[in-house]
């Protein structure tokens, strides 16, 4: 997607930023859900890429491998090279990113498959408080709007079942292969924010949003140990959809580096301690009140209803590494409870699943 109006986009950055759209209710907007990500920090600004600024230290781990890139059509071979999204934000939106590639019309009318890529970590993801992941592309202010080129976003935990982010797209119709967006009518799609021409910000995203998803209730995706994240073109003529049924529009069709331009995907949450059901950072109290209501729960019960050790029942066993990890922290490991600790937590989770029993 970047061609001769890349020289133009550069000198003219600081007048677009400032007219950008902001009509609707997502990010920038004030009191947005999903407010960008900076990929760098420092005195120069967030989000300011500048000489004085580094990576930002909000990320615990970056992709460091990758499992599958199928490019779609449209794209030159030097922007074929997967090895790009791999480890921390680069901000070159040049160099610095792979396309998956776009689809024309014929090829949509076709059913060809859109351009993907499969990132893995190897130090996985956990559902923390807010935004556990954020991801990178070189979207950029351009003519008063926004110039995106969107991407679904899945997460597996085992590289075979994959979840989609849920999303939204407001945008009402077809913008051209170098029209622009209202970044704010838009809503857990990757490429909505900028990362490009002296601007660093990811889009976040929230495991937490995927509480409803089939493969995430049957425990085949698990939220607290994401291990991969794969990035789905969205060519955008209107033909593909959100999660509401709305079609999704940005720049279409685009070439050289066609479709979506992946940076950098970036964890905020890593997995949680053994012990730690909500992903807090400490094994506590509330991690046992959650392994008291599930009490007995069986079939598929998950990491954040306290099932620890990933068998088909929330029971004594789960107990005893929560007792084991109690006022732990982190992903290390942490100090063994006295034996009165442990008959405490074990008198207390019995109390607590007795009155559960009695209310119900």
């Amino acid at each position: 997607m970047r061609t001769w109006i890349a020289v133009a986009v550069m000198s003219a950055l600081s007048a677009c930023v400032a007219t950008a759209w902001a009509a609707g209710p997502y990010s920038p907007a004030s009191g947005a859900i999903d407010a960008g990500i900076a990929g760098f920090v420092g005195p120069a600004g967030d989000g300011v890429l500048d000489a004085a600024n580094h990576v930002n230290p909000v990320f615990t781990a970056w992709a460091d491998g990758y499992s599958s890139y199928l490019p779609a059509g449209q794209v030159d071979e030097q922007w074929r090279t997967a090895s790009r999204a791999l480890g921390p934000v680069s901000g070159d939106e040049i160099d610095g990113v792979v396309s998956l590639g776009d689809l024309d019309a014929a090829q949509i009318a076709a059913g060809r498959q859109s351009g993907r890529i499969t990132l893995s970590f190897s130090q996985t993801i956990g559902n923390g408080p807010g935004a556990d992941l954020a991801v990178f592309e070189n979207g950029y202010y351009y003519s008063g709007g926004f110039f995106a080129e969107l991407a679904y976003v899945e997460v597996s935990s085992d590289g075979e079942h994959f979840a989609r982010m849920p999303s939204v797209s407001l945008t009402g119709g077809t913008v051209g292969p170098y029209g622009t967006i209202d970044a704010t009518n838009v809503y857990n799609l990757a490429g909505k924010h900028a990362n490009a021409y002296g601007l660093s910000w990811g889009t976040p995203l929230d495991l937490a949003s995927l509480a409803g998803d089939p493969l995430v209730a049957a425990g085949l995706v698990d939220t607290m140990h994401v291990a991969y994240v794969r990035l789905v073109d969205i060519p955008g003529s209107g033909a593909f959809l959100d999660s509401r049924g709305h079609g999704i529009f940005d720049a279409w069709v685009t070439w050289g580096s066609g479709g979506f331009d992946l940076d950098a995907v970036g964890a905020i949450h890593g997995s949680p301690s053994p012990g730690d059901a909500n992903n807090d950072g400490v094994v506590n109290v509330g991690d046992l009140g959650i392994l008291a209501v599930n009490w007995g729960r069986s079939g598929t019960p998950r990491w954040d209803q306290g099932n620890f050790n990933a068998d088909t029942v929330i029971n004594v066993g789960d107990l005893g590494i929560l007792a084991l990890h109690w006022g732990g922290g982190g992903q290390g490991a942490a100090p063994l409870p006295e034996p009165a600790t442990l008959m405490l937590l074990t008198l207390a989770a019995a109390g607590m699943i007795r009155r559960r029993w009695r209310r119900n």
